[in-house]
């Protein structure tokens, strides 16, 4: 088995999609307790040593090692299971590339909605929001209701949001703006990280008002304070901030329709100058319709969950929509890794 690739049988891959479910609780219930951690400092732990360190009986800790060697998460060398080195890279805490955030939000916001997909397909509306109660018609409305719930959604989306950016910040030149709006900028993760790289530019947080609230006690840096500001507002309903020369319009663009999107778009055009950019970044599918994996699970989220009508667009509709929208020279930049792509409009 090369690095970074795992071959399975038809067979087991099937396994995998009709046991799905199984198979995350699995990674979520090593996560929970520690199980990569131990067995990490440990250096390696037989079936007794694993139910010791993690309080159950032997019993129990032998169905949930046999699960996640299975899954190839975990070896066995002698008597001992061991991590896997995609469990070192993805799975270990300390580790930067650590997934946990994004098992957090599938267990305790997304999963429980998916088995409406089906029927949020038949009504084309997010049927699974059902799952989750309080005011108004997105997921992000309903998480206003249930705080704790809304900083899972948001740590998670920091947490993605802090390793694509790094893909910007080394691929596009802020250095010509002055002042940029962070449309949905959810907890200021994107606009620190701008404002820590670029010291003379401005950046605007424009979120709901419980959104800024998280991300204006993120910033505790006197300096960087000075520069990165908290407008709360409405997208759809508010007018967006004053004097920007740039807006970024990151990870929204997968929750809407062409329409809105367009829309929402125009709305961006009409509050720049003259020379002004619009940034759109998002996980993206291919033109063809045909991948990438992330994209195509993924989508089903925004359908069912999150808005009712959005989901992974390919590179193509965004680069329309924009120019839709009025921006008269688009460019277009593909290949940047976690399936993403920023297109970028001028006006």
């Amino acid at each position: 088995m090369a690095s970074g690739t795992i071959t399975v049988s038809e067979a087991d891959y099937l396994r995998i999609l009709i046991h799905g479910t199984t198979a995350f609780e699995l990674l979520r219930t090593g996560l929970e307790f520690d199980l990569f951690e131990r067995l990490e400092a440990a250096e390696g732990m037989d079936i007794e040593e694993v139910a010791e360190a993690i309080g159950t009986e032997a019993q129990p800790a032998r169905i949930l090692l046999l699960g996640l060697a299975s899954l190839r998460l975990l070896e066995k060398k002698d008597d001992k299971y061991v991590n896997s080195e995609m469990v070192r890279r993805k799975l270990l805490r300390s580790s930067p590339r650590f997934l946990g955030p994004l098992v957090d939000i599938q267990a305790d916001i997304i999963n429980r909605s998916l088995g409406d997909f089906a029927e949020s397909m038949r009504q084309n509306t997010n049927v699974g929001l059902r799952h989750i109660e309080g005011p108004g018609d997105t997921l992000y409305e309903r998480l206003t209701a249930h705080p704790e719930l809304q900083e899972v959604f948001y740590r998670n989306m920091g947490d993605a949001s802090k390793k694509a950016f790094a893909q910007i910040l080394d691929r596009y030149d802020f250095s010509g703006l002055h002042h940029v709006i962070d449309i949905g900028g959810g907890d200021g993760t994107n606009s620190i990280e701008l404002a820590r790289r670029y010291p003379h530019l401005e950046v605007t947080v424009f979120d709901q008002e419980s959104v800024t609230r998280i991300a204006a006690q993120r910033t505790e840096d006197a300096e960087l304070s000075k520069r990165v500001h908290f407008h709360p507002g409405d997208l759809f309903t508010d007018a967006l901030p004053e004097g920007a020369d740039g807006i970024m319009f990151f990870h929204i663009f997968e929750i809407w329709s062409l329409e809105r999107n367009t829309e929402l778009l125009r709305k961006c055009y009409e509050a720049l100058p003259p020379g002004g950019v619009c940034l759109v970044y998002n996980f993206v599918s291919n033109d063809e319709g045909t991948g990438s994996m992330s994209g195509g699970l993924v989508s089903p989220y925004f359908l069912t969950l999150a808005s009712g009508e959005g989901m992974t667009y390919a590179p193509k509709d965004m680069d329309k929509a924009i120019r839709d929208a009025g921006f008269s020279h688009v460019e277009r930049y593909d290949g940047l890794g976690f399936s993403h792509s920023l297109v970028v409009g001028h006006k």
